[in-house]
């Protein structure tokens, strides 16, 4: 093993000894929901990407007409994470529709758990949209 590899399994050792607020989770569902749909993630901040997951993506037309997104992110590591994000609505051309609602939010998630965040889309011609992550402030 070279030393980097040794570097960092002490590093994943002492940060598993303070896995002290971590939650533990129980549910039944053990295939992705109905409304489940493929995602693909591009990562700029590797620390994030560790530690935050996008767990399943779920897209459905809401009660008023427009898609609704519900996307569980999960907290890999060790300690209690905060985080923001923003959903951008695009139309069946890739064009973002502007919207007052495009703005960063906040979450946390405990250690070892996950929440659900989402989004109404502004209008019906919206097809599709982007989820931005990145490490809280």
């Amino acid at each position: 093993m070279n030393q980097s590899h040794a570097v960092i399994a002490a590093i994943a050792a002492a940060l598993a000894l303070g896995a002290c607020g971590s939650v533990n989770t129980t549910y039944t569902r053990t295939t992705p929901a109905d409304t489940s749909i493929p995602a693909q993630t591009q990562v700029n901040d590797l620390l994030t990407q560790i530690f935050l997951k996008a767990g399943e993506v779920r897209m459905f037309p809401s009660k008023g007409g427009p898609l609704e997104v519900q996307v569980d992110v999960i907290n890999e590591g060790f300690s209690y994470r905060t985080f923001s994000y923003r959903f951008d609505w695009v139309d069946r051309s890739g064009n973002m529709i502007p919207s007052q609602t495009s703005v960063w939010k906040t979450a946390n998630v405990p250690s070892g758990s996950s929440v659900m965040i989402r989004s109404i889309a502004p209008t019906e011609t919206a097809t599709d949209f982007r989820l931005q992550v990145r490490r809280g402030e």
